[in-house]
């Protein structure tokens, strides 16, 4: 077995590439062997210029669907062998028209019956082969329009992590993590304001101590995540210092957080939680209006400089 076999689908790129290097290098020979002076990857170019003429370079790469440097390389190339003129186009200076020459119109009729056999020898190879290859890379290609391999990939890497992100409590050996995520979040956003700095360095003191609760969210063995429920009055709590880091950004880690500690202030007896944050968080309180919180007035006098809006939410 062929080590890109045992791959399977994680090579099928590599694959790929190399099927199109053999068909390529072979229809290199069939032309040189049938006298015919044409590269094989000049043919959708030439072929759409035998039946759409004249065309500009852009309106070449969108029916192609493939980039515009690439089809004015193509492009150049068929120049180069007077087989397409380049014309300026009548109505923009700016814009070329391109179109089949004499020389290109000429050698459209040798090439037809090439491409007949051509197209003829690899239907009979698939029918050989029982394979529906044909329709499957066009059932591919299709895919990919309609969400890149790259959206695909990111889609499946963020239900992985997402799935191993575990929610585990307060701990002094996670203590420290606290105030690292927080102060990585308030520098990006913010500033460090003296009532950050004297919860996070003393989360026991201010949090723990006086009722309230601190859980950390950890994928893969690293904490990435965290927030806090701090006791106000009565059956009140504050959910505060809630902190996801850059790198673990759109994996939903938030929204776990934030299920997970109304959860604790069920279980604290509280009966209302609310937070106070900052217009310009739109994710933050789209996220916050999402597990139930309503924009209120602030009953209190905040201890923030950077809050603007204050929410509560019934548990």
């Amino acid at each position: 077995m062929e080590y890109l076999d045992q791959l399977g689908l994680l090579a099928i790129g590599s694959r790929l590439k190399r099927l199109s290097d053999i068909i390529m290098t072979d229809g290199n020979t069939i032309y040189k062997h049938s006298s015919i002076d044409f590269d094989p990857k000049w043919f959708p170019v030439f072929h759409l210029l035998s039946e759409e003429s004249p065309l500009g370079i852009m309106e070449i790469a969108e029916k192609l669907k493939i980039s515009h440097p690439y089809v004015i390389q193509l492009v150049k190339g068929l120049e180069k062998k007077g087989l397409i003129l380049n014309l300026n186009d009548n109505n923009d200076a700016r814009k070329r028209s391109i179109q089949l020459s004499e020389k290109g119109t000429v050698l459209l009729r040798e090439l037809k019956p090439l491409w007949n056999d051509i197209q003829q020898a690899m239907e009979k190879m698939l029918r050989e082969s029982n394979n529906p290859l044909f329709t499957a890379v066009i059932q591919l290609e299709n895919s990919f329009e309609e969400k890149s391999f790259y959206q695909r990939v990111m889609e499946t890497r963020k239900e992985r992590m997402l799935a191993n992100v575990e929610i585990i409590g307060y701990t002094p050996e996670n203590k420290h993590w606290f105030k690292t995520l927080n102060i990585e979040w308030l520098e990006k956003y913010f500033v460090v304001e003296p009532i950050d700095e004297k919860v996070l360095s003393q989360p026991d003191k201010f949090i723990i101590e006086k009722g309230g609760a601190i859980i950390f969210a950890k994928v893969e063995d690293e904490i990435v995540g965290t927030c806090a429920l701090k006791w106000k009055e009565g059956k009140t709590f504050e959910l505060t210092k809630m902190a996801v880091t850059d790198k673990a950004q759109g994996l939903q880690i938030g929204k776990k957080l934030g299920l997970r500690i109304l959860e604790v202030a069920k279980e604290l007896k509280a009966e209302t939680v609310f937070l106070e944050s900052n217009r310009r968080l739109t994710p933050a309180l789209s996220l916050y209006r999402k597990l139930g919180f309503i924009e209120k007035p602030n009953p209190y006098n905040s201890d923030y400089v950077r809050s603007d809006i204050y929410m509560e939410v019934k548990v």
